[in-house]
């Protein structure tokens, strides 16, 4: 009977432990934060939500955290407008960031209320990102700020994490799962066409990836094939070096070993202006995520992406 009151006197304090985790966060914002709003000044509070990928205007609590489904936010504003917003975490730690409107970047902790104020000055449609990787729905958790009288121009990409893989999937097919599931899309564009802007980025948009076979000296639709072929088979591309497939082996082997580094290793986006804000996209380190299979799938789809007009001997 003794050792029946122990399990259950543990039991007790294991859930009692778990509401405490769940609950403490909100009691504490409640009792102790203030807001420092003034009576001609807008109040928004945006809570992150890392499970679906969203900031939010709506109220979480612990007790709804699970059940609800929430709308993300797209706070409409006025030009001229003084705003205190206010910066909370349903979950784990969330940076904000809207380089657009000189916001910083803010790290965000369950239980703790961030305070900011912040006055558009001019009409638009800014953006704002949670730039820590906070799960698997991170890349979806962007927003904007609408000063009217602009029109949003988001394009929410939906839950592509639950993209459920292809049977039996080609090796490029199992490379464009791969470019869903983990939102490549949502930097580089659909298809890879490239064109998503990068606030003070040199290059001013992320790169796109459809033209990586010309870059690699892929010319022809049947050189694109011997190497996704030997990917396929799982051949390294190195120990082709004697008998190569296609011509310029060397132009495409290290086009191959560059873009595999760079998906294993990540790169930081470099400033437009050296005193402006960080470019809020960056490229990040994979290597952890993907196995070098998935990264030979990834490149095999990305070199069958190159548009009909930029191969030769494709048309009549």
């Amino acid at each position: 009977m003794k050792a029946l009151g122990m399990e259950r006197a543990a039991v007790g304090i294991t859930i009692v432990g778990i509401l405490a985790v769940l609950i403490l966060p909100f009691l504490y914002e409640s009792w102790v934060s203030r807001p420092a709003a003034r009576a001609d000044m807008r109040v928004i509070t945006l809570t992150a939500i890392a499970e679906t990928g969203i900031w939010t205007t709506e109220e979480v609590r612990g007790g709804n955290y699970f059940a609800k489904t929430f709308a993300p936010a797209r706070p409409e504003l006025e030009v001229g407008e003084s705003v205190l917003l206010r910066l909370k975490s349903a979950d784990v730690i969330h940076d904000f960031y809207c380089p657009d409107l000189g916001i910083e970047p803010v790290e965000v902790y369950p239980g703790v209320v961030e305070e900011l104020v912040f006055t558009p000055d001019a009409p638009g449609a800014f953006d704002f990102y949670c730039t820590t990787v906070c799960g698997q729905a991170h890349f979806r958790m962007r927003g904007q700020f609408i000063v009217r009288p602009a029109t949003s121009t988001f394009e929410d990409p939906g839950e592509y994490w639950l993209a459920e893989p292809p049977e039996d999937p080609s090796l490029v097919e199992r490379g464009e799962w791969l470019f869903k599931r983990h939102a490549c899309f949502s930097c580089h564009g659909e298809g890879g066409h490239g064109g998503v802007r990068n606030a003070n980025y040199v290059k001013g948009t992320v790169p796109a990836l459809d033209s990586m076979a010309s870059e690699a000296s892929l010319y022809y639709p049947e050189d694109i094939e011997a190497i996704v072929s030997a990917l396929e088979k799982e051949i390294p591309l190195e120990d082709l070096w004697d008998d190569p497939p296609v011509p310029l082996f060397n132009v495409v082997l290290a086009k191959y070993q560059a873009v595999r580094e760079l998906i294993r290793s990540g790169v930081p986006a470099g400033k437009l202006d050296q005193e402006g804000p960080i470019p809020p996209l960056v490229m990040p380190a994979w290597g952890q995520v993907l196995s070098d299979s998935d990264i030979d799938a990834l490149i095999a789809y990305l070199l069958t992406l190159e548009p009909q007009e930029h191969v030769a001997g494709t048309s009549g």
